[in-house]
């Protein structure tokens, strides 16, 4: 693993290190919460020469002695001849082998002292135990230890006996209760849980990194469709509830992106003037009807004729992003009940016209299949510039696929860090199956550090325009448009047979009492 690819994996997946952790934590303070208070109370002791020693000579080698003999006392501290008794002293519900267990002695290095630790559920317990176990030890050395040197000559009558010269021990620091508890360590356990739970979270990071097959940069796209990223579309939260350009400001980072895919279409090799542009995805869910209408959007800025089609008859949504009336639509017009013209309605908040699905169909691949929608899309061509038709995901239903073996050119919409790669190149596959020219991706909902290019310095944000939100000013009747706009090659017209073309725009009649224009349409075919 290269360290770009370890950043990369780091700011994607860094929650999943962050829950770990936390979960540790949770877990060592549960941990900490349900195991049972421990108390701790210790007793210092101190082996030395009892008696007077006859010269510094036997001093020291009675010092010497007792260093010895420090280390062979440790083992009587938790010996049976002083728990017993110290259980039976203290009435303690507990067996000799469970005190020993608790006793922790410990002795000073290069010295003659003894600590002895008790630990028990309470504090006044554990120094309980403690002193009574100092005592006992004091008696069994006392028995155990022999006189040293020869016996003291009797004293004078009416003075005490001398004490013959011995090892023994003297309390230094009796037991004392601490109310602060030894056990559980509170920081210790939080430490330690918090460090689990950041390795078991770097390892399933790791883990998931490797498992994750979803598409993470537009480089992956471009491997797979072998097609160019028209436009990367960043992640909005504000889409949900504001899906079209028109509420955004002019310079939004997402309006630019949009303009760039139609800077891209528009002068993209092999594209033809009023071509019909099919905008799908391999699967449900991955924003194409937002960008159907928003490409609609920006292509009419551009000053061109633009027809929005809605041929998602399986759930279809353009209607209701652009408020306009479902019925009729794209279903009555195949069914043969109604001309295509009179089904069209004006959208005056984005200056282009919308067909939507129309009634409610239960044969969608059937007339989307027909030969109807090949006519009706040539006619549709010799009136718009651009006709974008949103469709189906491909994976799931055949419909997009019909529809794009039919069209100039399919946008395949990929949701970052959705769409699996087998599920990209699934739909490519598709659309090659039907000999459709696949013009390039548009990857959406793109999350995380923005592509070196978006970090370039930006010009500054001009203000805000008007209020798009206000009732639509009326619109003046729009001229015969005689040449496509820059960018846009002549379409040939066909020649009928007394001479004069056919196909062009008829002329333009009165806007209509809501301020919109209306170009009367061409003579029903039969």
């Amino acid at each position: 693993m290269t360290v770009e690819r370890a950043m990369r994996m780091l700011r994607e997946r860094w929650g999943i290190a962050v829950l770990c952790v936390l979960l540790g934590l949770l877990g060592a303070g549960v941990a900490t919460y349900l195991t049972p208070r421990a108390y701790s109370s210790d007793v210092t002791l101190f082996v030395s020469l009892q008696g007077r020693a006859e010269s510094s000579d036997d001093a020291y080698q009675a010092d010497r002695l007792a260093q010895a003999r420090v280390q062979s006392y440790v083992p009587l501290l938790t010996d049976e001849r002083i728990t017993q008794p110290v259980i039976d002293r203290l009435a303690l519900a507990m067996t000799p082998a469970e005190l020993a267990s608790r006793i922790t002695v410990t002795v000073e290095p290069e010295s003659t002292v003894l600590t002895a630790a008790v630990r028990d559920a309470t504090p006044d317990g554990a120094a309980a135990i403690a002193n009574a176990v100092a005592a006992e030890f004091v008696g069994l050395v006392g028995e155990l230890e022999q006189p040293i040197g020869p016996a003291p000559p009797p004293p004078p009558p009416g003075q005490p006996a001398q004490e013959s010269t011995r090892i023994g021990v003297q309390v230094v620091r009796p037991a004392v209760a601490q109310p602060a508890p030894v056990s559980p360590d509170v920081p210790f356990n939080l430490a330690l849980g918090g460090a689990l739970g950041l390795l078991i979270g770097i390892a399933a990071m790791v883990v998931r990194d490797m498992r994750d097959t979803s598409v993470r940069s537009a480089a992956d796209v471009e491997e797979l469709a072998e097609v160019p990223v028209l436009a990367e579309i960043a992640h909005d939260r504000r889409v949900p509830t504001r899906p079209l350009l028109v509420d955004d400001p002019f310079g939004s980072p997402r309006a630019e992106a949009f303009r760039k895919l139609r800077t891209n279409l528009q002068f993209l090799n092999g594209v033809r003037g009023r071509g019909v542009i099919v905008v799908t995805s391999a699967r449900v869910g991955e924003g194409t009807s937002t960008t159907a209408c928003n490409l609609a959007i920006t292509l009419a800025e551009a000053g061109n004729r633009v027809l929005l089609v809605d041929a998602n008859l399986r759930d279809p949504g353009v209607a209701d992003y652009l408020g306009v009336d479902s019925i009729p639509g794209l279903v009555d017009v195949l069914a043969g009940r109604m001309v295509w013209p009179y089904a069209r309605k004006p959208w005056n908040r984005g200056g282009f016209d919308v067909l939507p699905a129309g009634s409610v169909a239960q044969d969608h691949s059937q007339l989307l299949s027909s030969f109807g929608l090949a006519d009706l899309l040539a006619d549709m061509r010799n009136h718009y510039h651009f006709i974008v038709v949103d469709t189906p995901a491909l994976l799931p239903v055949s419909d997009a696929a019909a529809v794009a073996a039919r069209a100039d050119g399919v946008v395949l919409v990929v949701q970052h860090r959705q769409t699996s790669k087998e599920q990209v190149a699934a739909a490519v596959a598709a659309l090659r199956s039907v000999s459709a020219r696949l013009l390039g991706t548009v990857l959406t909902m793109r999350r995380g550090r923005p592509g070196p290019d978006a970090r370039l310095p930006s010009y500054r944000t001009p203000p805000p325009p008007p209020r798009r939100d206000l009732p639509p000013v009326p619109m003046p009747v729009r001229p015969e448009i005689t040449s496509p706009p820059l960018g846009i090659p002549q379409a040939i017209p066909e020649q009928g047979t007394n001479g004069k073309s056919h196909g062009g725009d008829p002329e333009p009649a009165a806007g209509h009492a809501d301020g919109s224009t209306r170009r009367p349409s061409p003579t029903p075919r039969s």
